[in-house]
């Protein structure tokens, strides 16, 4: 089966946002076996929509739409969509029923402009968005297939997952490849590949490819159908050879965050943790708290940017700091072991950096980050070196403090451990 995609916006044509939207669509249609011939992207204007559309149309057997379903004034493409069809407009009134109680669950009254979004063609089947407002739309006629859906990612993602994907499988499409994601930290792409290279080029049927960012590096695992194997099969025999393989340095399979791993294994072993910042200024709160449930293992923190905060509040000794500084290994343990003691949690994990551009030195430079994590009469402690603007380095310090954390979680750490 052949597909185009359509993504409309003029954010997507000027730079402003990112078209990921695209890619999610075409990763879903491959792995049912359809052939995506084409994707286009255009603005917000009434006559380059209809001119995609019907050029869409002509040459594909169906089509995925995404932007413009909203209820501004660049909001265009379902009354487009509905002329190429030759339909009009009509209220539909359990659309407007779904979307007034999508209001009313957020305690607020549904603005009249909204009710546009329950006009919707005639003939056309609605699509629930269980995340927003605007419903998605299918359009079907004389041979022809569109997809419209929201252009917000999470919205539009949820209804290619549990309604579009489903709709084109009971049209006799089958998935013909399967995909696992194997999630690490603390590696480089290159000494990934070094490791799992060979072991990768023997596997049949397969493909691997290294997905970097700067928090770490997903390596995708994408299976085809053939001999007596099922692609689901052969895609789990890949998945568990590679990661034996790479052991320590994988933190998830799938699409698992690396503070959603920590909260499991918090959970699972019954213990609290709390935190002691300075230069990541309460990012790594931030991420151990934006798990749902986190209030039942995370106590609280102390964000010490100042050593008179880091003496008062956590008591690290000013012989200590005096000795070896405020960035280095000795402060972040004594500041980890304060935030036990101060928050009366079983472990706690400590962050302590320069995260520039400036105060660097020649012993001690930008990117230079110590990180220590505290359990009762235990305590380890990492020292790294990042690259990178301020937001970066501070970013890939509460990711590896995440990772030490699950480390010794997982008895993956020696007390007392230094490591660059």
């Amino acid at each position: 089966m052949r597909f185009e995609i359509v993504t409309i916006g003029a954010e997507l044509l000027d730079g402003t946002l990112a078209d990921t939207n695209t890619a999610a669509i075409a990763s879903r249609l491959a792995r049912l076996g359809g052939e995506v011939v084409r994707g286009t992207t255009v603005p917000d204007e009434p006559d380059a929509i209809r001119e995609s559309l019907e050029d869409a149309l002509s040459e594909a057997d169906a089509v995925v739409a995404a932007g413009g379903l909203g209820t501004t004034s660049d909001d265009l493409t379902k009354q487009v969509a509905a002329r190429v069809f030759g339909k009009s407009l009509a209220l539909d009134e359990d659309v407007l029923a779904r979307v007034r109680s999508r209001f009313e669950e957020r305690g607020r009254a549904m603005p009249e402009i909204n009710v546009s979004q329950a006009m919707v063609p005639e003939g056309a089947r609605p699509i629930p968005n269980r995340i927003g407002t605007a419903p998605g739309l299918v359009l079907e006629d004389d041979g022809r297939l569109l997809f419209l859906l929201p252009g917000v990612p999470a919205e539009m993602v949820a209804m290619l997952d549990e309604y579009v994907v489903p709709f084109l499988e009971g049209r006799g499409l089958r998935r013909t490849t399967e995909e696992r994601v194997i999630r690490t930290t603390g590696i480089s792409e290159s000494a990934l590949a070094e490791m799992i290279g060979p072991t990768a080029r023997r596997l049949a049927r397969t493909e691997i490819s290294y997905l970097p960012s700067i928090t770490g590096v997903d390596v995708r695992i994408s299976c085809r159908a053939g001999g007596s194997r099922s692609p689901g099969r052969t895609a789990d025999s890949a998945e568990e050879r590679l990661a034996a393989i790479i052991g320590p340095y994988v933190y998830a399979r799938g699409n698992e965050s690396l503070e959603e791993v920590v909260g499991y294994l918090l959970t699972m072993q019954g213990k609290t943790i709390s935190v002691a910042e300075s230069c990541t200024g309460g990012l790594l709160g931030f991420r151990l708290t934006a798990v749902p449930g986190s209030s039942d293992y995370t106590r609280g923190g102390v964000i010490a940017y100042s050593n008179d905060l880091k003496k008062r509040l956590l008591k690290v000794k000013a012989g200590t700091l005096k000795k070896h500084g405020a960035v280095s290994g000795e402060v972040a343990l004594e500041m980890a072991e304060g935030a036990v003691k101060r928050c009366r949690s079983d472990l706690a994990v400590s962050i302590t950096g320069i995260a520039g551009p400036g105060g660097g030195t020649k012993d001690k430079p930008v990117g230079l980050v110590w990180m220590a994590v505290a359990a009762g009469e235990k305590a380890c402690a990492r020292e790294e070196r990042f690259a990178g603007s301020r937001d970066a380095i501070r970013t890939q310090a509460a990711q590896s403090a995440l990772d030490l954390l699950r480390r010794t979680l997982l008895g993956l750490t020696q007390p007392g451990e230094r490591r660059a």
